[in-house]
């Protein structure tokens, strides 16, 4: 899932999906997006690397929801096409995942 359009209709997927309760992440995947959610607020842009090294370094990325981990991993691909990831559609879709990141690691802090 390299393709924009479907990455971005997943992340509102999910969006939806967490915020209407269906779908609950585990630890592995909140883990994530509290790592992923660091470099954003770096204020530098997403890039598949920082993605790619999440996935490898805070657990064992088996641990994760299969729709999270297929998401990060097409989104670490479509950012490593920088033409299609610059282009509007790209854009857009980053756009929704970075707001399902933001999602997931502020539910983890008001979990607390």
């Amino acid at each position: 899932m390299h393709v924009p359009e479907e990455i971005r209709a997943e992340a509102a997927a999910l969006i939806d999906h967490h915020a209407l309760g269906l779908w609950k992440p585990n630890d592995a995947d909140r883990r994530a997006a509290v790592a992923l959610f660091r470099f954003l607020e770096t204020g530098l842009p997403l890039t598949g690397e920082q993605i790619r090294s999440v996935l490898a370094h805070t657990e064992p990325a088996a641990a994760m929801t299969g729709r999270l981990l297929n998401l990060l991993r097409g989104t670490a691909g479509l950012l490593d096409d920088a033409p299609v990831a610059e282009g509007p559609a790209g854009r857009d879709a980053v756009d929704h995942v970075c707001l399902l990141l933001d999602a997931l690691a502020l539910s983890r802090l008001s979990d607390r």
